[in-house]
């Protein structure tokens, strides 16, 4: 059975950057870059003896 054809609110190249954008957030969220309670990308954390050595 045909699909009805229904005219979409946004443009191709729109979808293909919302799913580029959802892709690499993804990608961070598996890599551990993304925190787990808000979401939002994780603050990097230095290592307690990572200090400058002169």
């Amino acid at each position: 059975m045909p699909q009805p054809t229904t005219a979409t609110r946004y443009p191709d190249a729109w979808h293909a950057r919302e799913k580029a954008d959802e892709r690499a957030w993804l990608d961070q969220w598996t890599r551990g870059l993304i925190n787990t309670h808000t979401l939002q990308p994780a603050t990097p954390t230095v290592p307690a003896l990572a200090g400058s050595h002169q």
